[in-house]
């Protein structure tokens, strides 16, 4: 039982930090208006999507299908309601990127390493994917982090 109380108290914790940089995000991506090319936007809401089909599976244990039918909505419908969400994730990147280039926050060789040593471990297929695109995708995720928590320790 204890055991479960922390992980409740550890899942509790990791919600409200998301709950925050989401909104720290929100703050300093306002006005933010950047001309978003078509494709990226494509690419990102596949990418969403994609997560979210993960999350059902994981969260609810059950299939993509089920869930689309529980929300009375095709894939395409679900998938063109991304729109908003897609352009809101591409716009904080670009914003965590100039500040993150801005305020000098770098990320090192050993980080990238321990990040993507992670990553293979978590996901068994990532030994199939592309070794260069797995390093500049995990130095992104690990210059995001060190940018969300600069931006965390000035908004407290």
């Amino acid at each position: 039982m204890p055991e479960e109380i922390e992980r409740l108290r550890k899942e509790k914790e990791r919600m409200e930090k998301e709950r925050v940089r989401q909104e720290i995000l929100e703050k300093i991506s306002e006005g933010s208006d950047a001309n978003i090319p078509d494709d990226l936007i494509e690419r990102e809401r596949g990418l969403i999507l994609d997560g979210l089909k993960q999350q059902v599976s994981r969260a609810f244990r059950i299939s993509f299908e089920d869930y689309l039918k529980k929300i009375n909505k095709t894939e395409k419908e679900l998938y063109d309601s991304l729109l908003p969400a897609a352009k809101k994730r591409i716009i904080g990147f670009l914003v965590l990127k100039e500040i993150a280039e801005k305020e000098n926050i770098n990320v090192s060789e050993e980080e990238i390493s321990k990040e993507e040593e992670a990553i293979i471990k978590n996901f068994p297929d990532a030994q199939n994917i592309d070794r260069e695109q797995l390093k500049e995708y995990t130095k992104d995720i690990v210059r995001n982090e060190k940018t969300l928590n600069f931006l965390e320790n000035l908004n407290s």
